[in-house]
């Protein structure tokens, strides 16, 4: 007696994954099918790259009354070469109508490098219309080298004037 046994299998599997962030959602969907010996993969990446232009406004119409906060983004536009090793730049705060001298804070932000920087939290020249920071690096920049990384890097300075 002769007996004859034909056996086949196929098997298929999909995968399907979700990934979220907080302002872009990506779907990915990778699918993998077997069939005996052969295995074909696909996938596909997407990336997102968001740029942020950043205008400096400020906005009041009347005198502060105490307590008077009032904050604004000055341009990396501003910056501008201070001795062989600095920048400078003055802000003004006309626009938030301060009826005295406020207490001035700063920060600075960018797309890279602005770690490397020092003493732009240093307020000189206060008034209620106007003060000025400088600021040096720690790797020995030039301040031409200083302001063309500015413009490249988009620092940008924050600040906030506030009195009671």
């Amino acid at each position: 007696m002769i007996s004859t046994t034909t056996s086949s299998s196929i098997t298929t599997t999909t995968t399907t994954a979700m990934t979220t962030t907080t302002t872009t959602t990506v779907t990915t969907t990778t699918t993998t099918t077997s069939t005996t010996s052969v295995t074909t993969t696909t996938s596909t990446t997407t990336k997102t790259t968001t740029t942020t232009t950043t205008t400096t406004t400020t906005t009041a119409t009347t005198s502060c009354i105490s307590p008077c906060i009032c904050a604004g983004v000055a341009s990396y536009t501003q910056w501008q070469a201070y001795s062989t090793d600095g920048m400078t730049m003055t802000i003004s705060t006309s626009g938030c109508n301060f009826v005295q001298t406020p207490q001035y804070y700063t920060s600075i932000g960018g797309t890279s490098n602005h770690w490397s920087l020092s003493g732009y939290d240093s307020i000189y020249s206060p008034s209620s219309t106007s003060f000025t920071i400088y600021s040096m690096n720690m790797a020995g920049w030039s301040s031409s080298t200083m302001v063309s990384y500015a413009n490249s890097y988009s620092w940008n300075v924050y600040w906030v004037g506030i009195y009671d």
